[in-house]
């Protein structure tokens, strides 16, 4: 983490290409889970192939056991040439399943006492097109806020600083549920015929 104070003016929304960050945050910034960074550090893959993942920025005077770390500008480089959908885009388009299984991380306040127990969501950390991202990932790196990992209908359920976000989020899932009710409702009427075409006697 960066301390609060280390950036000002210009740099306060956010951070310069020359501070690093850990490979959890490393990981968030990319849109990855830490494992696949992880994957994507090592020299050779298991299946023998060469990594490609983003260079690792160690401390000058640090050992072995000192935790990676990663520098942003190298983070933002290896985001610009890998555009591919990440594995939460693929979590939110596999439809209803992802919605209640697939976690995924979002940004958080820091919960004030009165709050305690309670998440106060400000919206989805995997989505690379919100333009306040790079704002939220500053603040999010000086200890301003937090990420928290949720299933989008966890999060739907949570409490959230502004409607408009929340709103957002909760009608992907109402639009979900609205066409998973449809397409029963559907299949319904198309037993009812079926039972009927084959006794006209039948009751619908």
């Amino acid at each position: 983490m960066v301390h609060p104070d280390e950036f000002k003016g210009p740099e306060a929304d956010a951070l310069p290409d020359t501070a690093t960050v850990p490979a959890e945050l490393a990981a968030l910034y990319l849109c990855m889970p830490p494992a696949q960074l992880a994957d994507l550090r090592k020299s050779k893959r298991p299946d023998g192939r060469a990594g490609n993942g983003a260079s690792i920025i160690k401390p000058v005077e640090g050992g072995a056991k000192d935790p990676v770390l990663y520098q942003l500008g190298t983070l933002r480089g290896f985001a610009k040439t890998h555009t591919a959908p990440t594995a939460f885009d693929t979590a939110l388009d596999s439809g209803l399943p992802g919605w209640v299984s697939a976690r995924l991380p979002f940004f958080a306040e820091r919960e004030p006492r009165i709050k305690r127990g309670r998440r106060v969501l400000i919206g989805g950390a995997w989505d690379r097109a919100d333009p306040l991202r790079e704002k939220r990932f500053a603040d999010l790196a000086k200890g301003r806020i937090r990420f928290t990992s949720l299933t989008c209908a966890e999060a739907a359920a949570s409490l959230w600083a502004d409607v408009a976000s929340h709103s957002a989020l909760a009608e992907k899932g109402l639009a979900l549920l609205r066409r998973e009710t449809a397409a029963i409702d559907a299949a319904l009427a198309a037993t009812a015929q079926l039972a009927a075409a084959f006794n006209p006697d039948a009751v619908a």
